[in-house]
Parts: structure tokens; C-alpha cells; sequence
């Protein structure tokens, strides 16, 4: 009996043993798992902050000190972080309560930023109208000019994505090559010191061997940007005072909504000649505010006469 016993031990301890690695390689994948989870999600978060939310940070007084500064210097969407779009944008998002004063500059400047954008799209620049599309879009996720050019800009993402996974492939070979090269470097100094100490044991005179040098970083130039084959567009002309239309106030009252489309002829100086109603839904009740506001606005002429199209919405 007792010999029958020790023996069910000796066959159990084995699976013991077995059962007990199980669990401590299961322990160590879900914390494998866990921190690949943690860091990707640190990834998307520094990757989707955007220059809006960096400024966020900065004190109330500070925005607009900076907005007014902006606004005074015409640095409507540019530069990248340091705009009045971005100011005002990010007061509205630190005031998390609406400010008639923060929400009517936002108004006035977006269609600087439609501008840019229809220039950036023109010239196949992916990154600037990429980044003007998310100032509008914090501005008004329902803008009409985001559906109007809806087909561009996914195409423009599209074009990103790949280049962004062309570049990460590019880094990826590229390090695997400089992490080749540091391991033979330091594997002919291995055998290197291994010779040495051979010779110093035989005594006979060392011979030192040549050390491989890890190659330089290469540097990938970025691929040329397509060249549009079109013909030399003219100056675009640029907003200096572009008020929005008032909502009239019978239409405000019933509860009415609705859109129009203008077509708006400026001359050389940057005034505006002419206002051409192209559709309006519903007829004959936006239409007049349309007209009277837009006929006073004031652009920087390019000493052309421009016709340009203008979505106003009223809802």
C-alpha cells in the first residue's frame, strides 16, 4: 500500500509541475496583452491631439489676448497653432458655455478657412486641407462646404493613409538594417577580443582586425508631391470683411428654415459688383438679406475680376 502510494505521487508531479506553467505563461500573455493595449491607446491619444486642444491649456485671458492679436495681424487660419480660428475655437472649448462674442468671430473667419481649404485642394496640398477641414469641422460639423467637396477630402485621406504606411514601412526596413549592422559591428569585435585573448594565452603577436563600422542613417527624401497638369490659376482674392446674412426676423419667428446659393462677381479693387441668386429653398424669403449684406462685403482684389460661389444656411 504505502508503495502504491508513493508511486501516485511520483505520476502526479509531473502534471503538477505542467499545470503550473500553464498558468504562469496564461498570466504572462494577459499582461503582455494588457500593456500592448495600454500603449496603443497612448498611440491614438497623442496621435488625434490637435493643435485646438494644445491651446485649450492656456489660460482664458491669454486666448484672447492672442485671438484679438491674430485677428489684428489677419493671421485668419495661419500658421498651424498660433491662428485666430484656432484661439477662438479653443476658448469656446475652455468656456464649455456660449459666448456671443467667441461664436460671432468664429462665424466671420470659417469662410477664410473654406477658402483655404478650395486653395489647398486646388494645389493638391493633402496636409493643409486636411487640417483646415478639422478647424471647420470643430467650427461646424454641418458646414455646407464639407459636403460640397466630401469626394476631395476622402480621397485626400485616402492619399495620407497610404503615404503615412509607406513611411512606417520605409522606418521599419531602415531600422532593421541599422539593427543589422550594429549586431555584425559588434560580433567582429567579439571575435576581435576573442583572437586577442587566444594570442595573449599562445603568445603570439596579436593581430587586430578591421572593425566594421554600422553604416550611416539613411535619410528618406519624401516623395515629390503631383504636379496638377493645369493651367496657372490667378490669385485667389481674400476676405477682409464678409459678414454673415441676419436670420429675418419673420422667418425666425414662424420657425422657417432653409439655404441659398449665390454667385458673387468682385472686380479688380475687391468690391463686390454683383449678387446672382442661383437657388433658394424656400423662393423669396432669404433671398433679400443675401443680397443686401453680401453687396457690402470687402475683399483684397487681384486686379481681376473673380466670381465665386457662397452657401448660406439658415437653420
Amino acid at each position: 500500500m504505502k508503495q502504491h502510494t508513493i508511486s501516485t505521487r511520483i505520476s502526479l508531479n509531473p502534471l503538477l509541475i505542467l499545470f503550473f506553467c500553464m498558468i504562469l505563461a496564461a498570466c504572462s500573455d494577459k499582461k503582455d496583452e494588457q500593456a500592448a493595449a495600454e500603449s496603443a491607446a497612448k498611440v491614438h491619444k497623442q496621435k488625434i491631439q490637435s493643435s485646438v486642444d494644445r491651446l485649450v491649456q492656456f489660460p482664458e485671458k491669454d486666448l484672447r489676448a492672442n485671438a484679438r492679436k491674430a485677428v489684428m495681424e489677419q493671421r485668419w487660419v495661419k500658421p498651424s497653432g498660433n491662428s485666430a480660428l484656432e484661439y477662438y475655437l479653443a476658448l469656446r472649448q475652455k468656456l464649455k458655455t456660449p459666448d456671443e462674442s467667441v461664436e460671432t468671430a468664429i462665424t466671420d473667419i470659417v469662410p477664410y478657412a473654406v477658402i483655404g481649404m478650395d486653395q489647398a485642394i486646388a494645389k493638391f496640398d493633402d496636409r493643409e486641407a486636411l487640417r483646415l477641414e478639422g478647424l471647420i469641422r470643430l467650427a461646424d460639423p454641418n458646414a455646407p462646404a464639407l459636403a460640397r467637396v466630401k469626394t476631395d477630402l476622402e480621397k485626400m485621406k485616402a492619399r495620407q493613409a497610404e503615404a503615412e504606411a509607406n513611411a512606417a514601412t520605409d522606418e521599419e526596413a531602415q531600422a532593421a538594417a541599422e539593427a543589422k549592422a550594429l549586431a555584425d559591428a559588434a560580433k567582429a569585435r567579439e571575435e576581435a577580443a576573442k583572437k586577442a585573448r587566444e594570442a595573449a594565452t599562445t603568445g603570439q603577436p596579436v593581430v587586430q582586425a578591421p572593425v566594421v563600422q554600422a553604416p550611416a542613417p539613411v535619410v528618406q527624401a519624401p516623395p515629390p508631391e503631383p504636379v496638377a497638369q493645369q493651367p496657372a490659376a490667378k490669385a485667389a482674392v481674400t476676405p477682409i470683411s464678409t459678414p454673415q446674412p441676419p436670420y429675418p426676423r419673420e422667418a425666425l419667428a414662424s420657425g422657417t428654415k432653409g439655404e441659398v446659393v449665390a454667385e458673387i462677381t468682385i472686380n479688380g479693387a475687391g468690391d463686390v459688383t454683383g449678387v446672382r441668386i442661383i437657388s433658394a429653398s424656400p423662393r423669396n424669403v432669404f433671398d433679400k438679406t443675401v443680397q443686401s449684406t453680401v453687396r457690402r462685403w470687402k475683399f483684397r482684389g487681384n486686379g481681376e475680376t473673380t466670381t465665386i460661389r457662397r452657401t448660406f444656411a439658415f437653420n
